[in-house]
């Protein structure tokens, strides 16, 4: 179970550092279950305390909590390896209950944390596999330049080996190869109903999907993780490699040659209930914020943020069918559930 949690830990940091934010107070009371579930996601929070990765210069801004501080933080000088060091110590905590750096007050655990050695009691870690211990030491090595990567730790062999495996969603799959759209506010629209709109259970039943294609676990999928998950269910590799190309022309909006969870959640949800004619009458009253029966560029804009005038002109090229410069209800349904001619 540690193992699972850490897995999930870890590929939330993974895609943070790949997207140049640090979280900076990783502890678990920025960890929570998305439901109460026995086998519930992990999600991280709080990211008040988060900033940009700048690769030129260390960050001197002196935070985080006593515990699961890093000493190079203490020090005002440290990268996104300060974040490897938390989970480091989370990992610690959840094995024998207690931290490595413990004292009568913050002064007493700070100066411990800055000198950073720590000990296995052998009375409660003899019973702990070495491939765990070695990971804790590599993820509290003292110099951050020494200290494995958020990548490399999740990465490990006691975490891939010990994380329970997750069975392919043969209906997500299907989902996926089966989504078409050339239309990019219709990819935005269904996006924005996919991440607000559909129920708890069946996002939690797309994150499993997501993360049995996750194979190394870092919040995107790739082209050959993807080809992996089709040839696993079609057993055919010219027809998986065919099936992921197309799915990566159609799905890939921000043409990254991945495919994120949102992409996926897009594209992956059932679309029988995202365009449900009460769910397409719920978004539509979210974008119509005046409630006066249309979509202007300025209430779309504030639900999807800026959009450019240009955009807006192909937006409305595309739907308004009576021309009268905004979005009707039934041109918005009309949007979601007409058919597009597939250019072969």
């Amino acid at each position: 179970m540690a193992a699972d949690y850490m897995k999930q830990i870890l590929s939330a940091v993974v895609y943070c550092h790949s997207n140049n934010i640090v979280h900076r107070d990783l502890k678990p009371e920025n960890l929570l279950f998305d439901s109460d579930k026995k086998n519930a996601n992990l999600k991280v929070i709080d990211f008040g305390t988060s900033r940009k990765i700048d690769k030129s210069k260390k960050m001197t801004k002196l935070l985080g909590t006593p515990y699961y501080i890093a000493p190079e933080v203490l020090n005002k000088s440290y990268d996104e390896k300060c974040d490897v060091w938390s989970c480091g110590i989370i990992l610690f905590i959840s094995l024998c209950g207690y931290p490595p750096f413990s004292g009568r007050n913050e002064d007493e655990i700070l100066k411990k944390v800055k000198i950073g050695k720590f000990k296995f009691d052998p009375e409660d870690w003899d019973h702990i596999s070495n491939d765990a211990k070695q990971l804790i030491q590599k993820m509290l090595t003292y110099d951050p330049k020494k200290r494995i990567t958020a990548l490399q730790a999740l990465n490990d062999q006691w975490v891939q080996k010990n994380a329970p495996s997750i069975p392919i969603n043969q209906k997500s799959l299907q989902n996926l190869a089966g989504f078409y759209t050339r239309s990019k506010i219709k990819q935005a629209i269904m996006t924005f109903i996919a991440s607000q709109m559909v129920s708890q259970n069946d996002k939690e039943e797309l994150q499993k999907s997501f993360r049995s294609l996750d194979i190394n676990g870092d919040g995107i999928l790739s082209k050959d993780e993807l080809v992996q998950g089709y040839f696993q269910v079609c057993g055919d590799k010219e027809k998986a490699i065919a099936q992921v190309e197309k799915i990566l022309a159609e799905v890939d909006t921000n043409n990254s040659g991945k495919v994120d969870f949102t992409e996926f959640l897009m594209a992956a949800a059932n679309k029988e209930q995202i365009l449900s004619k009460i769910k397409m009458e719920q978004a539509f009253k979210i974008f119509d914020q005046d409630g006066n029966g249309t979509i202007s560029k300025d209430e779309l804009s504030n639900i999807m943020g800026n959009i450019e005038e240009g955009f807006w002109k192909e937006i409305l090229e595309e739907c308004d069918s009576n021309k009268d410069g905004v979005i009707s209800q039934n041109e918005f349904i009309d949007l979601l559930i007409k058919k597009q001619i597939q250019v072969k």
